[in-house]
């Protein structure tokens, strides 16, 4: 006993999805139509599916994280610009502060230790203008005084007659006697106690110089006894001179006690309070170190030499900013400042650090101009040219820009300013953020268009295959038709004659010449088949032997115009005298007009002439046949020399054919370098030629074609 399965295949037409659609689509039509067109549109929307799962999905991925990471490129370009921008802000404020800092640092170092600040200054910070202390009502008591008791009377009295002819004689060198007397009355009339100090001291000097020591060196001490302290018109202090000539007038006599004496007088104006506006000091100190330079040390006369240079600056710069220190204590007289803080104060050409030490306020001015200077250089230093940022320095008064990265404020230095970090190039910065952006897209884009083109191609190559695979699928029919006949042909007349069927001798002839002219169709069309292997393997080749074509074009008529497809045609042959040698295989030759001339007849009525023409033409000979048949429409005429290719019209699929003889034609004729020409309009008929070079012509030289 057997015992069997029975296994259930599923029917694709029972689909839930099927039946609908051929429910949809019977309502138009039959039901085996419906059904067909069901199962094909399944199809397509299977590709369509398959294609959106393999090329539209991916593509849409890609376009989204492609947008996406554009977006990500863009804040990190932007948070790269802003970290640079803030980095650059740090370091100008780092680079600003560092002097200030150390200046507060080193001002209270020195008052902790009991040191002034008011010694080299300079040390202090680089940009200090002076540095002044006051008492706790606001008054200068170091480094510099404001004595109005030492103001000094205007040079007017060197106008006056008698001063003036005094000068004259003391200039002229007449007698000393003469000149002292002129001094003595000058003296008399003068108005002025420093004019009075000045002329007594001229006529001492003048005897001194002209051996009359005695006299001078009294007159000398009554001037430093009566006129001491006082000034003269040009600010030096009485005492100061004196002591200057004498150690001067030392020099020759005793040069150790005259260095001495000069050295003294040189501490004793460094340690003495200078009046401002006053530079008598400071001149009086230069000359003296002058004259000390040969027999003091070196080191100690530099030393020397810079502080009385710092001190005449720094009375210079008192001079010009104390009013403005006094216009920025104005109404400040009991601001407080936490000891161990400086408060800073700006002024119009200082910036003023104030600290209040004990009952005493320490007053320095740092030169504004050049603090703003160095923050300028500072943030030009910070934004170097490789970087996509650059620094700018704001002033109270102005506004920062609308493209600002990052901004530091100057407090308290420096109250309302700031620094400011803004793209170098703003614009240069959106246009390659927009670059980047459309690069972004644009590799985006052509990856989904090659996607795209790629799926068309691949699409487009299917199609090809696939109607490849058809046209050798109707190859495959059609020469199993064109075989069928002949041999149908020729079974049938063979069996007539072997039968008996054939009574007369006509009748038998008739048979016979159709068995021929069958087997001789039957050859060409196996040797057409055989051929196009051979050229499809590359193994098809030619032996060209100089000859006539035109003889050659004779024999492929004659061996063809009593064929089955010409037996009922009316063929005109016109081949024009005195055609050039060609270099041809005369079977390849002959193939080919036998093609054309099946052609014109299988596609051409009964009634209708064929006309096969030879000239010379160009560099060499052209051979053309021509209908009135139906004609080969426009979009056809670039694809009927490619292999099994029939046309899509159904007048030519009724008609005999395998679709191979033009493509054999063209292989044949290219091979001989020569070119095939066809001129048709549907309706009208064709007209096809076949050139070929003249031995020793220019294959490219066909003129007229």
């Amino acid at each position: 006993m057997m015992l069997g399965m029975a296994v259930n295949r599923p029917d694709p037409n029972s689909a839930p999805f099927v039946r609908f659609l051929r429910w949809v689509m019977s309502r138009r039509g039959s039901r085996v139509q419906a059904m067909t067109d069901a199962l094909r549109l399944q199809r397509s929307l299977r590709i369509i599916g398959l294609g959106s799962v393999m090329i539209l999905l991916p593509s849409m991925l890609l376009a989204y994280f492609g947008i996406s990471s554009i977006q990500g490129e863009e804040l990190a370009v932007m948070d790269d610009v802003k970290s640079q921008a803030e980095a650059s802000a740090s370091a100008f404020v780092s680079q600003f502060e560092r002097p200030l800092t150390g200046f507060e640092d080193a001002v209270l170092d020195r008052l902790a230790a009991g040191r002034s600040p008011l010694e080299a200054p300079q040390e202090l910070h680089k940009d200090v203008l002076v540095a002044i202390k006051l008492d706790a009502d606001l008054r200068v008591v170091a480094p510099f005084s404001r004595s109005a008791a030492e103001r000094t009377e205007p040079i007017e009295y060197l106008f006056e007659p008698m001063v003036r002819e005094a000068l004259s004689a003391d200039r002229r060198g007449e007698e000393p006697h003469v000149v002292s007397r002129l001094y003595v009355l000058a003296e008399q009339g003068a108005r002025s106690t420093q004019a009075k100090a000045r002329l007594r001291f001229e006529r001492a000097r003048l005897l001194a110089n002209n051996g009359r020591g005695l006299e001078a060196r009294a007159i000398m001490d009554e001037v430093v006894s009566r006129y001491g302290q006082v000034r003269d018109p040009w600010g030096f202090r009485m005492e100061d001179l004196v002591a200057l000539f004498r150690a001067e007038a030392g020099l020759d006599q005793d040069p150790l006690a005259a260095a001495e004496a000069l050295r003294d007088l040189v501490d004793r104006l460094m340690n003495r309070r200078w009046t401002v506006g006053m530079g008598g000091e400071g001149a009086v100190a230069r000359r003296a170190l002058s004259e000390l330079e040969r027999f003091a040390d070196a080191e100690w006369a530099a030393a020397t030499r810079e502080r009385i240079d710092d001190r005449m600056r720094m009375l210079y710069w008192a001079e010009k900013l104390l009013p403005e220190l006094d216009a920025v204590l104005a109404g400040q007289r009991n601001f407080s400042v936490d000891k161990g803080k400086l408060r800073w104060v700006e002024g119009d050409k200082g910036l003023w650090a104030l600290t209040w030490w004990g009952e005493d306020l320490y007053a320095f001015a740092l030169d504004r101009e050049l603090l703003i200077q160095d923050a300028r250089a500072i943030a030009k230093d910070v934004s170097q040219p490789g970087t996509p940022v650059r620094g700018l320095l704001l002033n109270p008064d102005a506004s920062a820009p609308q493209e600002t990265l990052s901004r530091r404020s100057l407090v308290p230095w420096m109250v309302g300013w700031s620094m400011v970090v803004v793209p170098r190039d703003h614009r240069a910065l959106q246009n390659d953020l927009e670059n980047r952006r459309n690069r972004r897209v644009g590799i985006i884009f052509l990856a989904i268009v090659l996607i795209g083109v790629g799926a068309m191609s691949t699409a487009r190559l299917v199609s090809i295959e696939l109607g490849s695979a058809r046209m050798k699928a109707d190859f495959a029919a059609n020469v199993s038709h064109e075989l069928r006949s002949p041999i149908t042909q020729i079974r049938l007349k063979a069996e007539s004659l072997m039968l008996g069927l054939s009574d007369t001798p006509e009748e038998q002839a008739s048979d016979y010449q159709i068995i021929v002219r069958e087997s001789e169709r039957l050859s060409r069309l196996v040797d057409n088949v055989l051929d196009f292997s051979a050229i499809e393997r590359g193994a098809k080749t030619y032996a060209l032997v100089s000859g006539d074509l035109a003889e050659t074009v004779h024999a492929a008529v004659e061996a063809v115009e009593g064929s089955a497809e010409l037996v009922e045609r009316q063929l005109f042959v016109r081949i024009a005298p005195g055609l050039p040698v060609v270099a041809h295989d005369e079977d390849a030759v002959s193939q080919c007009v036998i093609n054309l001339l099946s052609n014109a007849a299988k596609y051409s009525e009964t009634d209708k002439p064929i006309r096969l023409e030879m000239a010379r033409e160009g560099a060499g000979v052209v051979i053309r046949v021509i209908d009135q048949g139906i004609g080969i429409p426009e979009s056809d005429v670039r694809q009927i020399f490619e292999p099994f290719f029939r046309g899509g019209d159904a007048s030519v699929r009724r008609r005999k054919g395998t679709g191979i003889g033009l493509a054999i034609t063209f292989y044949i004729v290219s091979a001989h370098k020569g070119s095939v020409d066809v001129v048709s309009r549907p309706g009208e008929g064709s007209t096809f030629s076949l050139w070929f070079p003249a031995l020793g012509g220019d294959p490219l030289d066909r003129q007229g074609a």
